[in-house]
């Protein structure tokens, strides 16, 4: 797996990945849906190629999700390069929980992108149109590499920064 060094500050995500990855989060209502990024490093950002759902194994899936291990280790033994990990908030808007920077230190080291999905509940969308997602992207980062930013969600060791996201 190759490894992205760096502040990035893009995240380039194909129209037809985000689309999977809604079609992932509304199948998996009213749970919270989980999943990986695959794709690479590309001048001043990182571009998305795929997305691989990951069965969600928490005790409390409404609330919380836990990527089960066969399928998380599995992806990491694959020729693929993993950038990120994806995960749904059913009933809130797509930013970092307190559970998710808890958590952050178990993906840190691994990954350099945390994307948060969330339906948008206030559209009705009917059976024949897309279901809408709300999704935001933050870069992982650790403390120490982190210049002073506002906008950031700090956590020791490792911070969230949100990312622009430019949809292609």
């Amino acid at each position: 797996m190759a490894a992205l060094h760096g502040q990035q500050n893009t995240l380039t995500l194909p129209r037809s990945v985000e689309r999977e990855m809604s079609r992932h989060m509304h199948l998996s209502l009213p749970q919270e849906a989980c999943g990986v990024v695959l794709g690479e490093s590309a001048a001043g950002g990182i571009r998305i190629s795929r997305f691989q759902p990951i069965r969600n194994v928490a005790p409390d899936p409404l609330h919380h999700f836990s990527l089960d291990q066969s399928e998380w280790i599995q992806c990491f033994f694959s020729d693929v390069t993993i950038v990120g990990i994806f995960h749904t908030h059913p009933c809130t808007l797509p930013i970092p929980s307190q559970e998710d920077l808890q958590a952050l230190p178990n993906f840190a080291g691994m990954l350099h992108t945390y994307l948060i999905g969330s339906p948008v509940l206030s559209v009705s969308a009917s059976e024949d149109s897309e279901s809408p997602m709300l999704l935001n992207a933050y870069q992982i980062i650790s403390i120490e590499a982190q210049q002073s930013s506002e906008a950031s969600f700090p956590l020791s060791p490792y911070s969230l920064i949100p990312l622009t996201l430019r949809m292609t």
